[in-house]
């Protein structure tokens, strides 16, 4: 852990500095105690089985859902509760500004050094909090598993591109830990094994890195296959994401994702547990297989290869979808909150800019030399970051499903984006004006494709059950 405690030492007034940011703004963002519910109440919760019995084990986490690090990391949070007598939310609130500052302070910065080539600078930096801020400030409440799972992916990715196989080693640590959290992570191990064997040309040295990513990964698997043997007769370090008896939690993700464009969890008084928003066509279609359901994933690859442009379609408004921000918290208490509407608009503006970035520096290199390469692992990174979200769009979507993708477009606008620089690259007044015509329309269409989203709130008793 050496070589992650100079990581944070070359980042440590960042650090400081977000911790400051969150620890400030939480404790005046208005939620109770009493709203402390759903999936960060059930984390809270499950911290508690380490220590059922009497004593302290790992082995007595028995969740087959969920992986025994996330829980495992609420145990400090509840010792500072019993010690000083605050709530939960309190307590909550202290892990939240850390993971913040980890994130924000330490994570996206060494990471951007690695992949751009520069380091983020200082005002570019203060832009991306600002707008991370905006949009994902109040997930830091609670004890959800996205901001940390995310965060240590983001650490381990930073690692994996350094030499060595100490750092291998720590990459490894954060690879697992993340998948444990968030077992779609799984599909970011690609993209970590691509940036791990390109890290270096010396292949005996890529057997010692992959060696130590290997050791690292096993130390913090290792409790889960134990855990899944002693409780669950499975012999497998991943977690189950299933309880025993009944289908994979995958697949009766795939079904809701038919049957729902997108949810949300509710603390609207009058729309109690969940905002709900149905894809009729999808149920229509979902009729026509036996059951009304997907019994196997054969069954659901099947739908897919038969109703391509529908499945397509529907993909693609899962994306939009989760990426349509309306709430900056994982549990809105307003329909319609102050200042919505500003919040909507400057997300599709972002969205827009960095669907522009992204195309831009596309074409650039496709013009540029076939053997002329970054060699700072762009692709790697993106691919690590890009699958788990690929793996999330048929299910039932939620932003925070989208977080790296949205975070990953945050920091690009912030970090590449020259907005002077790019208003008088435009030309003559005419172009400027057809640009801003598009822009309008953009804005125009992203509105309209999210009322359409809106139309179809359903109530909370048509909410998919565990």
């Amino acid at each position: 852990m050496v070589a992650a405690t100079k990581v944070l030492a070359a980042n440590r007034w960042r650090f400081l500095l977000v911790l400051a940011l969150y620890a400030a703004y939480l404790p005046l963002s208005g939620y109770t105690v009493g709203q402390f519910r759903f999936d960060a109440a059930e984390y809270w919760e499950l911290s508690l089985k380490f220590t059922q019995g009497g004593g302290f084990s790992l082995l007595r986490f028995d969740d087959p859902l969920r992986g025994y690090l996330g829980p495992l990391l609420i145990v400090p949070a509840r010792g500072l509760c019993r010690l000083t007598g605050c709530s939960m939310l309190t307590g909550a609130q202290v892990l939240g500004a850390g993971w913040a500052a980890l994130l924000f302070g330490v994570a996206i910065p060494q990471l951007w050094a690695r992949v751009a080539g520069r380091p983020l600078a200082g005002a570019r930096w203060l832009v991306l909090v600002g707008l991370a801020l905006i949009f994902w400030r109040d997930y830091f409440n609670f004890t959800l598993s996205d901001m940390p799972a995310l965060t240590l992916l983001l650490l381990a990715l930073g690692a994996l591109g350094r030499p060595g196989w100490h750092w291998a080693l720590v990459g490894g640590l954060g690879l697992a830990a993340a998948l444990n959290i968030r077992p779609v992570y799984v599909a970011a191990l690609p993209g970590c094994l691509w940036l791990l064997w390109g890290a270096h040309r010396l292949n005996e040295r890529r057997w010692a890195r992959l060696a130590g990513l290997a050791a690292g990964m096993a130390l913090v698997l290792s409790p889960q296959w134990l855990i899944n043997r002693q409780h669950f007769q499975q012999n497998t370090p991943l977690v189950l994401a299933g309880r025993p008896g009944s289908p994979p939690l995958y697949l009766r993700q795939l079904n809701w994702g038919t049957r729902f464009q997108r949810y949300e969890s509710s603390l609207i008084p009058e729309i109690p547990r969940s905002l709900l928003y149905a894809d009729s066509a999808g149920q229509l279609l979902l009729l026509r297989e036996p059951g009304g359901r997907f019994a196997s994933y054969g069954q659901y690859l099947k739908h897919t290869w038969q109703h391509p442009v529908a499945t397509g379609w529907r993909y693609a408004r899962h994306l939009f979808n989760g990426l349509d921000l309306r709430f900056p918290t994982p549990y809105p208490r307003q329909l319609h909150p102050p200042g919505q509407e500003g919040l909507r608009v400057l997300n599709y503006g972002l969205l827009g800019i960095g669907a522009w970035l992204t195309a831009r520096a596309g074409w650039r290199r496709r013009k540029s030399r076939p053997h002329e390469t970054t060699g700072s692992g762009q692709g790697a990174v993106l691919l690590a970051l890009l699958l788990p979200c690929l793996l999330v769009l048929p299910t039932l979507m939620e932003c925070r499903f989208l977080l790296p993708l949205h975070l990953l477009m945050l920091t690009g606008v912030a970090g590449a984006w020259q907005p002077v620089a790019w208003w008088r690259g435009l030309g003559g007044p005419v172009r400027r004006a057809a640009v801003l015509g598009l822009g309008a329309a953009w804005l125009w269409g992203c509105w309209q494709l999210s009322e359409s989203t809106a139309r179809q709130r359903r109530p909370p008793s048509e909410a998919p059950q565990e």
